[in-house]
């Protein structure tokens, strides 16, 4: 009977969970095409080794050179990647912002940071993604800071990814502390989650 449980629990949340798969088209932009997640992750391990996030230098929409500093001004950040054709994507970013709102309203250093995979990089920019994230993120009401990666990232962390979104937790090092959450999910499943990686923060805190 347990067992049958954890499987109808496990295939509701996966239903839940959905992401837009990673193509490729010659001039490197992804396209995305909807897909649904097999089951729910449940590999994320609480023994995650930290992996620093590497000295970039990335910027946000209006052209501002951001560095790992960003993360310095709190305990915990969510990156969130995203891309301007993926709905699901898109659909969550609103949800994301209230969550945000949430936990800083209640004293919880925590932040959310974005990084739009399909507008290129600091040294390359595709002007009219560009345009097309920033009219999303207007529409969505989105009050976070968004980002265009550099090379340091994109040969790094965010190199090889396949599905969007896909979001991890970084601490205030600049350190990657979680594995990847990949797919949109519901408000009270991120909510769970984001207390869940807060408090897993907390408790390595203390055995320092």
């Amino acid at each position: 009977m347990k067992k049958a449980m954890t499987f109808f629990m496990a295939l509701t949340l996966a239903l839940g969970l959905a992401a837009c798969g990673k193509g490729t088209v010659n001039s490197g932009v992804p396209i995305s095409g909807d897909i649904l997640e097999d089951q729910f992750q449940e590999t994320h391990s609480e023994e995650f080794e930290p992996v620093p996030l590497g000295d970039f230098s990335a910027r946000d929409f209006e052209g501002n050179t951001i560095t790992k500093d960003l993360f310095g001004e709190y305990d915990l950040t969510m990156v969130n990647l995203w891309t301007t054709t993926c709905s699901y994507c898109i659909q969550e970013m609103p949800v994301l912002n209230e969550l945000r709102k949430e936990f800083q309203e209640d004293g919880v250093s925590f932040n959310i940071v974005s990084i739009c995979m399909d507008v290129g990089n600091t040294e390359e920019i595709h002007e009219e993604n560009l345009e097309k994230a920033k009219e999303i993120m207007e529409k969505a009401e989105v009050e976070f800071p968004n980002l265009i990666p550099d090379s340091v990232l994109l040969e790094g962390r965010l190199k090889g990814i396949q599905a969007y979104p896909e979001s991890f937790f970084v601490d205030r090092e600049g350190n990657v502390v979680s594995e990847p959450y990949i797919g949109s999910m519901p408000k009270n499943h991120w909510r769970v989650t984001m207390n869940n990686e807060i408090e897993k923060l907390a408790q390595d805190g203390d055995k320092e």
